[in-house]
């Protein structure tokens, strides 16, 4: 892999990453920048599936001296940039495109996961919502031919506030995995 895409991934994860990792709000704002300065990022193992994160977590004994204590995390690479896929579709298209955001505004990427082919994708309440055949069948379309670029995506299955669904919009039938070619087979009669 090349320099520029390393470096690209290290931005993503990092990206990521600031999601995950929560201060308390009187610690200074640290920008992504200073973050990736801060972050070692190494290869863990030959088939470059995973990536081994040291993060660094308050280990002090007592209120007299500030002690940082290092824990290892292994990344994988695929739910990495599944989880970034879902976020970018969140945020919608970009300014100035005649695009329009499958996802209503407020909706949140609550986890992400890949098992056995089949990618999980948790969203909020808000992304449960009626809608006509034509914009449901757009949001899973986008959903499913997104994700299935990664090689470990077959299928997908959507959960609203960690629950099973049977629909986002009222309009298909989505409560098991489907990918792009399933839409027009799921579609509610």
């Amino acid at each position: 892999m090349g320099k520029i895409n390393k470096l690209i991934l290290a931005i993503l994860i990092m990206s990521v990453l600031s999601l995950f990792i929560g201060c308390s709000n009187n610690m200074p704002f640290v920008n992504n920048g200073e973050k990736i300065k801060n972050l070692k990022v190494s290869k863990s193992d030959s088939n470059d599936e995973w990536f081994k994160l040291n993060l660094y977590f308050d280990g002090s004994a007592d209120e007299k001296k500030a002690e940082t204590i290092k824990e290892e995390r292994l990344i994988n690479k695929e739910e990495l940039i599944g989880e970034i896929i879902i976020q970018e579709l969140i945020k919608g298209p970009s300014v100035g495109s005649q695009l329009k955001p499958i996802f209503p505004k407020g909706t949140k990427l609550l986890s992400f996961s890949i098992k056995d082919k089949i990618a999980y994708i948790n969203l909020s309440s808000n992304a449960k919502y009626k809608m006509t055949a034509i914009r449901e069948e757009a949001c899973l379309r986008s959903i499913a031919l997104s994700l299935t670029e990664l090689e470990s995506v077959d299928k997908v299955k959507i959960l609203v506030d960690s629950k099973n669904v049977d629909t986002l919009g009222g309009n298909f039938n989505i409560s098991k995995p489907y990918n792009n070619n399933d839409i027009a087979l799921i579609k509610n009669k």
